[in-house]
This record gives structure tokens, sequence and C-alpha cells, in this order.
């Protein structure tokens, strides 16, 4: 379970809030697999031709075949597995492990693409868990791989992204990705907005939503109840550092 513990200053004094945002080495951030595995799953740099015609996702459900004929040169499923295409006449193979496939809870990993950005030449994949889930941002240059705490959603210019986690199983969590750097960087902001309407115990709403490349705003219903709906909830990033104004 991912813990955040949000910690509330003043309300309703201070106009801009500050946040701070945690992070390391950027090229500590993105990995390759070893020994089989890639952050938990299952996982290998092929040789070879990639992609062959895909054949679904083993009725598990919730397959990415929609996404996959999209890029039908660049991706494919065989069964549980899911076959990124990497430069260099390679591809990243990510197996998917679950109770059919006689895994224990505590290893399961389903992969299902749900995007393909072209301007970053970066592949997006779920990875649902036992209880919760992540998101994989797969570099085609190499594969090397960026764990987000969900699917990121882009800024309009496509520099940055947020990823978000807002509910009552999990708390918070929220990472600004910068996409304009080499190789992108990963986020925490580890502050909440401590606006009026807000409360010890307040979520953010579920959505986010970008104003411009510098200000993203969420929006949709808190899974807190009696969490106020008209409460501000905007995140400015200014000079590469986010702050919540109110």
């Amino acid at each position: 379970m991912r813990s955040l513990r949000w910690v509330f200053a003043a309300v309703g004094l201070l106009a801009v809030m500050p946040s701070r945002a945690q992070s390391q080495d950027p090229n500590e951030q993105w990995t390759l697999p070893s020994s089989g595995l890639l952050n938990g799953s299952k996982a290998v740099i092929e040789n070879g031709p990639c992609c062959g015609p895909s054949d679904g996702a083993a009725g598990l459900g919730d397959s990415d075949a929609a996404v996959l004929a999209t890029i039908p040169d660049m991706a494919s499923r065989d069964g549980r597995t899911l076959r990124l295409k990497l430069a260099g006449g390679r591809s990243l193979a990510l197996t998917d492990c679950d109770d059919r496939s006689a895994c224990l809870p505590d290893d399961t990993r389903v992969h299902r693409l749900v995007a393909w950005w072209p301007k970053h030449r970066t592949y997006v994949v779920t990875v649902g868990l036992y209880e919760e889930g992540v998101a994989y941002l797969v570099s085609e240059r190499d594969g090397r791989t960026l764990v987000t705490t969900a699917p990121p959603v882009l800024s309009p210019s496509g520099r940055r992204g947020v990823a978000l986690v807002s509910n009552l199983m999990s708390g918070v969590d929220i990472e600004i990705i910068e996409l304009d750097r080499d190789p992108p960087t990963l986020a925490k902001v580890t502050a909440i907005p401590a606006c009026r309407g807000a409360g010890p115990n307040s979520l953010l709403r579920p959505i986010p939503v970008w104003i411009d490349d510098s200000q993203v705003t969420f929006r949709g219903v808190s899974a807190m109840p009696g969490d106020d709906p008209n409460a501000r909830q905007l995140l400015r990033i200014i000079d590469g550092k986010p702050e919540w104004e109110c």
C-alpha cells in the first residue's frame, strides 16, 4: 500500500503554499531487466525482429488489443506476453504473472499497453498488482523503464506529465515527470494544498487536468466523504518546482 502522509499548515492565511518534491539521480530511476526481472515483473530483452500478430490476452480481460492495433509493427501480444519493439532489432518481453499462471498474490503482475508517445519514443504500460497498480514508461531506445504511480497525463506540449493516485485505500501519491530532460526525471510531491475547505483527511480530486504546461488542477469527486468540492486544488510548476496555490 502506498503511503503519503498529508501534513497541513495553517489554512487561509497564505495565498501560496510551497510544495516539496523528492527525486533521485535520473539514471538510477530508469532500470533494465536483470536476471529475468524488471521491478518485480518477469521481463527480458530479446534479440530478433518484433512484432508478430497479436493473439489476445489469454482470456484474462482488460485486453490492450485496441492499442496494439494502432501500432502493430511496434508492439504485440502472445497470450500473457507483451512485446515492445526496441531500437537495434531487439524487443522487451513482459510476461504476466497471476493466479492462473501459478503465481502467488504478492507476485501478481498483469501488463497492458495503454499508450505510445511517439514524440518521446516511449511506451506506457499499466501493471496490475494484487491490490493496486503502477505504470511503466519504457524507452523504445534501450528498454530502460521508469516506474510511475499511474499512467501520466501529459501537459499540452508534452513537456511534462503528472501521475496521480488518490483514493481511500492508497491515500494520495502524486508525481511530476519532466519529459524534456534526458533521461526524463520523476519527482514526488510531498505537500498538499492547504486552501480554505481542506481538512486533515482530505484527498485530491482524482482527475488531473493541465491548464497549460505549468499549471494542473484536479477535477472529479473526491473519494473522501465530506470533502469540499469547491476547495481550490491548483498545482503550479515554477522554475521546475511544484507549488500549491490558494
